[in-house]
Formats: C-alpha cells, structure tokens, sequence
C-alpha cells in the first residue's frame, strides 16, 4: 500500500482504488448488501443490478456473497467481463465456486466435478495452489451448440447438487452482458431456457454497459420482465464527500473541503473520486490541511499520469469523434445547435450524433441522467480533452472546467 510523510511520519493511505474493497476503505451500501444477500439466500430468486462501470457494484457485490458464505450459507461469484466464449463462462463458474465459497466446499466441489461426468479436471491455481475445476481449454474450439450444452450441464448439475443437499446456491454473474458478444440474442434466449426451471439455485445478474443491457430488458427480448431490477445509482453526494474528509482526518490531515471538491471534480464514480482523494495524500508529504487546490492539483497529475494511453487512444478516434469529444468538454449545450455546430466544426445535425452514438456504444461517453445530452465516463478523459485538444481550436479552459456548470468550480471558501 502506498506510503506518504506527515511531519516526518510515515503513515498509510487511507484510500483503495485496487480489486474489491471492503472494511475501512468501503463506505455507505448497506440498503444493497442487505438487498443482494437476501436475494443470494432466496431460492430461486433472480435480480438484474445494473449501473455504471467504478460505482462499487463488484465490490458490494462479492461482499455479498462473502457474508452469506461466512454465515454458513452457499453463494459464490464468476466475473465474466473477460470471457470470449460460452466455454469460458463455464470455467467461470467453476473457478468462482472453488475461490468463493473455500475449503469448507471441498467435499461439494468434488461431488459437483463428478457429476460433470469427468469433463472436468482440478488445476492448480499458480498463485494460491488451490485446486481449481475447469474443463479442458480444447472445448473453446467446440461448436457453440456444444459449448452451450457445457454451460446447460454446469448450471443444471449445480441446481442438482443444491437440491440433493437440501439447500440453496446464489450465483452471481458480474458483467453477464458480455454473453451477447459472442452469442447474439439466441445466447440470452439459451441462458432463459436454462435458469427458468431452477428452484435450488438463485440469481443475480449484474453489468456496467447500461445501453446493452436495457436493449436486453425490451418487450420481445429473452428477460423481459423476468427479473427483479435494481439500479446500482451513485453513492449520495454529501455522504462520499463527508467520508472523504473523514478517512483524511483520520491521517491527521485537516480536510478544508476536500471531499466536496474531489466529488466535484471526479465525480460521480465511486473509484473515481477515491482515486482523486488518494493522490491528495500521496502528494501531501509536510502538508497539514487539503483545500480546493491541491484537490485541483491532484486532478491535474492523475490527468498527466495517464497521457500517454489517452493520447493513444485520442488517436484512434475519427476527426468526427474527435470534435465530438471537444464539443462535449467545452460545450454545456447539446451537440445538434447551431452554434455548437458551427464552434465545433460538427457538421450537419445527423453527423454529431451519429458520432456520438459510436462513443455511448463503445463506452467513451454516457447519457446525462435527463437523456438530453452526453458527458465523458472518465473525469480524467474530460481533463485531458480540455487540456490538450481544446487548444487546437483556440479554446483555454483550466483542466477543472466541467461544461455542465454555469461557471469554473471554485472552492465554497473562496468564492
């Protein structure tokens, strides 16, 4: 963990942006640890909990499963956000079963691989050497009816299993959207068909890329109101920013407003705004107090930290997009008026937002919560863009300027 100097002591950071996050770093979320336990403990239970990417969804979530396990209940948790086949959600599951629910599930998981009729072999882990279950790596070249039947066989064996021994398992599913990326419709149809019949087992489906997965919830769609929903929104503005100001004081550092202005500034994302917090306390060596500018500062060398993988990725942009991205940080109006137009070389009304929609598909952009408007997913994007591509049209705005405000933020004591 990070260290930094206060009068001449060294003293950790109060603050994690890394993995999940629990105890003293973890904060708020109690309405939804209790909500996803109850539904984890619920047999045949099933929930979709869904909102943007470093809100603390996987973090509440994996508390979750971790409190039911702890309490002598079944739950266990498989990300899928790095799966590319149907073959790998299986192995998914399988992994997350022996990691979650531990050593006390020994006997289950080898009843569980025996019932998969010696498909599957136990690996061990290079890190921990647990032994992990996962079906041979040949299967991801299978045809994709084949591989799914894998899937059908891990999912009902795993209801089999909890039904013969008289209990319940909750499965969570992070990022399950990803299953459209390599199965299309007839992939969410397929998983339907599968869980629909399970009374031993319950669900909780979870994803961060919001315009997939309400496409997924439409009339005519395989979940159309088959779940239970739950919109994982941000943390209450006054709530992050006092706690903020609370894990700084507690470093003995006085916080003047700081956790206002990192929410300010980074926020709403949870990960975000720790992030910005976090490097306040990396830079604070023989700094007693935190005001509004070195919260700025701290924004600004995040921003610098990461310029070289934004430039690269600004790079990969089309001259369209690129004025888009302009257009959105300078700009608090919508991209299709005609002054926007013309100060943005955007073009013809259709042009902005055909661009626009291509950075909301690939994640770069999102919906203001009233619909009417784009803002950037990353503040850090947005600090960039203001910094480095507003100059090529002759646009100066400091790095803290936030196009959705009337005027630059300031810090409430020096205004």
């Amino acid at each position: 963990m990070a260290q930094t100097r206060i009068s001449g002591k060294s003293l950790q950071n109060p603050f994690r942006i890394h993995g999940t996050v629990g105890g003293e770093y973890f904060t708020d979320r109690k309405d939804e640890l209790a909500k996803f336990r109850a539904i984890l403990e619920e047999p045949a239970a099933k929930m979709l909990v869904y909102g943007h990417r470093r809100m603390g969804k996987s973090s509440t979530l994996e508390l979750a499963v971790s409190s039911v396990n702890r309490t002598g209940g079944h739950a266990l948790l498989a990300d899928l956000s790095t799966a590319s086949t149907f073959a790998d959600i299986s192995n998914r599951i399988l992994s997350g079963a022996a990691r979650s629910m531990g050593k006390r599930w020994g006997d289950l998981i080898s009843d569980w691989v025996k019932m998969l009729q010696g498909s599957v072999s136990l690996k061990p882990d290079p890190l921990t050497g647990a032994l992990l279950p996962s079906f041979d790596v040949s299967i991801r070249t299978d045809t994709l009816e084949r591989q799914r039947e894998t899937l059908t066989t891990v999912l009902d064996s795993l209801n089999s299993l909890a039904k013969k021994k008289k209990m319940n398992v909750g499965l969570v599913l992070d990022e399950f959207q990803e299953i459209t990326r390599f199965g299309s419709e007839s992939a969410e149809w397929h998983l339907r068909g599968v869980i629909q019949s399970h009374q031993n087992v319950s669900y909780i489906f979870a994803g961060s890329k919001e315009h997939i997965i309400r496409a997924m919830l439409e009339k005519g769609r395989a979940f159309y109101r088959m779940l239970d929903e739950y919109h994982f929104a941000p943390i209450e503005r006054q709530h992050m920013a006092a706690w903020i100001d609370e894990r700084l004081a507690s470093v003995s550092l006085k916080p003047q407003g700081a956790g206002e202005s990192c929410v300010r500034l980074a926020g709403p994302r949870t990960r975000d705004i720790v992030q910005v917090a976090r490097k306040c306390v990396d830079r604070s060596e023989n700094r007693g107090a935190i005001a509004y500018n070195e919260v700025a500062a701290a924004y600004v060398e995040i921003i610098d930290d990461m310029d070289d993988s934004i430039r690269t990725w600004w790079n990969t942009m089309t001259g369209q997009q690129q004025n888009v991205l302009r257009a959105v940080a300078g700009s608090g109006t919508g991209l299709t008026t005609r002054d926007t137009r013309r100060r943005f070389s955007l073009g013809g009304s259709g042009t902005p937002t055909n661009a626009a929609s291509s950075l909301l598909k690939d994640g770069h952009l999102v919906r203001t919560d009233n619909g009417s408007g784009y803002v950037f997913d990353s503040p850090f994007v947005r600090g960039w863009v203001i910094t480095h591509a507003l100059p090529d049209m002759g646009l100066a705005l400091l790095p803290t300027h936030i196009a959705s405000e009337t005027s630059e933020y300031q810090s409430p004591k020096a205004k």
